[in-house]
């Protein structure tokens, strides 16, 4: 009796087995969210396509995921509808996060900015006194530091202009920061200014 037929045989079930398992792999990958929504464990929050997302019902670790997977170059309006609060994020390719809120849900509380680093820690922020001279670039064109309690006028024309400008860049410290202004309509939504996700 031969060898040969059976050692051939043998690698086809292997090669068919890792086959299979790849295929699994990618199925349960896909599948893994609608499975665990009938365990009773929520799915992880989509992006809709006008950039925005609830976060309601999710853990920690998919907030993280979230926010570390986000789509780069345009603003995401992250809603937590539960608590009420929301916040504009828009993530630079280098990783660089600017957390923008124009529009304050309560009146009492005034607009700010936060930008962050890719490990989520603040390394600016709009009413630091000592992070020293900030400047925002509208299509290069040179606003100053538009959250500058002293000129609300100097606010309003920032806050006109950002809707129809391409790029938002952040000078500070001899380091710039560029942002990709897409979908600039969230712009206009109200955010929590005092919120934290």
């Amino acid at each position: 009796m031969s060898l040969r037929p059976l050692s051939a045989l043998t690698c086809i079930v292997i090669f068919s087995s890792l086959i299979g398992c790849q295929t699994i792999s990618k199925t349960s990958n896909q599948v893994s969210d609608k499975v665990m929504g009938m365990f009773g464990k929520e799915k992880m929050p989509e992006i809709d396509k006008k950039g925005t997302v609830d976060i309601s019902k999710t853990t920690q670790q998919q907030l993280e995921t979230l926010l570390n997977t986000m789509p780069k170059n345009q603003w995401v309006l992250i809603e937590n509808d539960q608590q009420g609060t929301s916040t504009l994020k828009n993530k630079s390719t280098d990783q660089f996060t600017l957390s923008l809120k124009l529009n304050c849900k309560v009146a009492n509380q005034r607009p700010t900015f936060n930008l962050t680093n890719a490990e989520g820690q603040v390394i600016l922020k709009a009413h630091d006194s000592n992070s020293g001279q900030i400047q925002f670039l509208l299509d290069n064109k040179n606003y100053g530091n538009p959250f500058d309690i002293s000129n609300s006028t100097k606010f309003q024309s920032f806050k006109t202009a950002i809707g129809q400008a391409k790029v938002i860049k952040i000078f500070n410290a001899s380091k710039l920061y560029t942002f990709q202004n897409n979908k600039a309509e969230l712009l206009t939504k109200a955010v929590s200014c005092r919120d934290t996700l």
